[in-house]
């Protein structure tokens, strides 16, 4: 039964198998041209800040403020995606961005749940987003003085410009694959569903399994310039 289940749909692949190849086809193609041709490069740039408390004596004081720089990680990089911070950015690079287009090329992560704040910049070009996490950082650092009072923020590593830098976005390969199997998966649905939705009947054998009635005899199609 499994046999004969396999076989109908194998049928069924075999019957639209234009449809099943085209639509992949047709996927891949806008894909290649979109990834290729007008979806701009963009590349990374990241630098890292420590949140580090005063160094004491005292090692129950200096858990605590492990313990408290962990905590205040979470409010730091609230503060770093803040429109106060992203509009200074804004200001003292004269970019031709507005806060929100800032913020959403602006990642603030913090590997580990450590003291570590990492922030990586996707921008057009390599210099300019190692510009923007650079300035990022460096304004964070005055706001957290400015703000919360504090000078525990220290800069670890600096964005560096890197001239052969590779883009981040496209993956170009991956956007072709996903295309691929997103168009296999929509071409064969509607191969079925098309065949789900056809109710006619075409041959003996549909006869035999639907109505379920022996055939008497068929009518050959009569060519009248055949000799």
């Amino acid at each position: 039964m499994e046999e004969l289940e396999l076989r109908e749909y194998w049928a069924i692949l075999r019957k639209r198998w234009l449809l099943v190849i085209l639509i992949p086809i047709i996927a891949v193609i806008v894909s290649g041209v979109l990834s290729f041709f007008v979806m701009k490069p963009q590349y990374e740039a990241s630098t890292t800040l420590l949140v580090n408390q005063r160094q004491t004596n005292n090692p129950v004081l200096q858990y605590q403020d492990i313990m408290t720089s962990q905590a205040l990680v979470k409010t730091y990089s609230d503060i770093m995606t803040s429109n106060t911070v992203e509009q200074a950015v804004i200001s003292n690079l004269n970019l031709p961005y507005t806060p929100t287009q800032l913020g959403g090329m602006i990642k603030v992560s913090n590997p580990d749940q450590s003291q570590v704040i990492q922030v990586s910049v996707t921008a057009s070009s390599q210099p300019l987003a190692a510009k923007i996490a650079n300035s990022v950082a460096s304004v964070f650092q005055d706001k957290a003085q400015t703000l919360m009072d504090v000078q525990n923020v220290q800069i670890v590593d600096s964005a560096a410009t890197n001239p052969n830098a590779s883009p981040v976005k496209p993956n170009k390969k991956l956007n072709v694959a996903i295309a691929l199997i997103l168009g296999l998966m929509v071409s064969v649905g509607l191969a079925f569903l098309m065949e789900y939705l056809d109710n006619r009947l075409r041959t003996e054998d549909d006869i035999r399994k639907y109505l379920n009635i022996p055939v008497l005899g068929t009518v050959v199609e009569f060519d009248p310039k055949a000799e």
